[in-house]
C-alpha cells in the first residue's frame, strides 16, 4: 500500500479505520491486562516528516511558450478556425469578430443562430498565443480558460471526451457532480480498457473535484 497514491478523501477514511481498529486492539489489551502505551498524535507539536529529497530535482521549469501551447493542443486537436471562450459567468462561447458588434444580432435585438443563420459571423481562428493565455490562467474570473470544438468540419474527430460527472434528471437542482466514490471505479474501468487496447488516454479531475473526464 503507498500512502502517497491516496487523495485526502480516502485518508481520511484510512484514518478512521485504523483508529476503529486501534481502540479494538487496545480493548483486547486491557482485558488481557497487557500494559501497553498510548499517546495523542494530535496533541504532538513536532512531528518528523520524511521528504522525499528527490522530488524538487524531478520539476521541470519550463517557461509556457509556443511549443509548449504545440505539445498540449497535439493533445486536443479540433477545430482551428473557431474556439470557444469562457465567461466570467462560466459559460462558453464561440469567439466571433463581429461578436456585440452595432450589426450583431445580440445587439439588434433579432434571434439568429450564430452557425447557421448570422450573416455577419467571422469566427475568430484558435492561435498559439490564445493557448499560451489559457495555459497561464492569469484572470481570476477564469475568462482567458478556452474550449475546443473536437467535430472538424469533415464529421471526423481526432480525440473523444468521457464525462462521470452525475447528470440524471433533476441533479441540477442540487449539483451536477457526483455524491459518492462509485464514479471512481467506472474510470478506471475506462482506463484499464484504454490501456489493454493501446489507446492514449488522460484522466482529468473536474472542476468540482466530484468527477472526472
Amino acid at each position: 500500500m503507498s500512502i502517497d497514491s491516496y487523495d485526502l478523501d480516502k485518508l481520511r477514511y484510512l484514518l478512521r479505520q485504523l483508529s476503529k481498529e486501534n481502540e479494538r486492539l487496545k480493548e483486547i489489551l486491557r482485558k488481557a491486562d497487557i500494559p501497553f502505551e498510548s499517546q495523542n498524535v494530535f496533541e504532538e507539536k513536532n512531528f518528523e516528516v520524511n521528504y522525499d529529497e528527490d522530488q524538487p530535482g524531478r520539476i521541470i521549469e519550463k517557461a509556457i511558450d509556443r511549443e509548449l501551447a504545440r505539445q498540449f493542443y497535439k493533445m486536443f486537436w479540433g477545430r482551428t478556425d473557431v474556439f470557444a471562450r469562457r465567461s466570467k459567468k462560466g459559460a462558453y462561447y464561440p469567439q466571433c469578430d463581429n461578436r456585440f458588434t452595432d450589426f450583431c444580432p445580440i445587439n439588434t435585438g433579432e434571434k439568429k443562430f450564430c452557425e447557421t443563420e448570422c450573416p455577419h459571423r467571422k469566427w475568430k481562428a484558435l492561435e498559439s498565443w490564445i493557448i499560451i493565455r489559457h495555459l497561464k490562467a492569469e484572470k481570476e474570473d477564469g475568462s482567458d480558460v478556452i474550449g475546443t470544438y473536437p467535430l472538424l468540419p469533415d464529421g471526423t474527430c481526432r480525440f473523444i471526451v468521457f464525462d462521470f460527472d452525475n447528470h440524471e434528471q433533476g441533479a441540477e437542482k442540487k449539483d451536477f457532480a457526483n455524491t459518492d466514490d462509485a464514479f471512481k471505479d467506472e474510470v478506471n474501468a475506462l482506463r484499464k480498457i484504454c490501456k489493454d487496447s493501446e489507446v492514449p488516454h488522460l484522466v482529468e479531475r473536474s472542476r468540482s473535484g466530484n468527477g472526472n473526464r
